[in-house]
């Protein structure tokens, strides 16, 4: 016999007993977990509030430059931090700074949560607020606030996102 009539016959068997062990596992008895919770999920981007701040060098600074690189002036663009508050029931379940991605953080904002909860009816406050000190006009809200009753069933999800047309937070699903 050949050595590629071999490799053709090793690779059939290979083949054959994949498959049978496949089908045996289909046999085995699966169980999946019984779920008896909701989840509360917070999803959306926001584009963030662009700042740019200067400073002049001071002459130490600047000595310190190569001179290809001296500027006068730096300058640091980035978009503010943002705060996250969510409670459920009047229990703070989260309270945290949502920043730019980005290694200078100049890309947007990207909110993600999921909030595990009993099935029935909740109180849900979430705020959004831009943390800066800036007195800027922005594209995006200095606050966003959602307060509203949620209904959540057993396996249930509801949805928290920015709707960047009204620029507000709405609730998807749970009522």
């Amino acid at each position: 016999m050949s050595a590629r009539a071999v490799r053709l016959l090793l690779a059939g068997a290979l083949a054959l007993g994949a498959t049978a062990a496949l089908g045996a596992l289909s046999w085995v008895p699966y169980t999946a977990e019984r779920v008896d919770h909701g989840v509360i999920r917070l999803a959306w981007r926001a584009r963030g509030e662009r700042v740019r701040q200067c400073r002049r060098l001071t002459p130490e600074e600047l000595a310190r430059q190569p001179r290809h690189m001296r500027q006068e002036e730096v300058c640091e663009r980035r978009i503010l931090p943002y705060r996250l508050r969510v409670s459920v029931d009047g229990t703070s379940m989260v309270d945290r700074e949502i920043r730019a991605g980005g290694a200078r953080e100049d890309r947007p904002l990207f909110v993600f949560h999921e909030l595990v909860v009993a099935p029935g009816t909740h109180t849900l406050r979430v705020t959004f607020e831009r943390q800066d000190g800036f007195e800027q006009p922005g594209q995006d809200p200095p606050r966003l606030t959602l307060d509203r009753t949620v209904k959540l069933a057993a396996r249930g999800i509801v949805l928290v996102t920015n709707d960047d047309e009204r620029r507000m937070l709405i609730v998807v699903g749970g009522n």
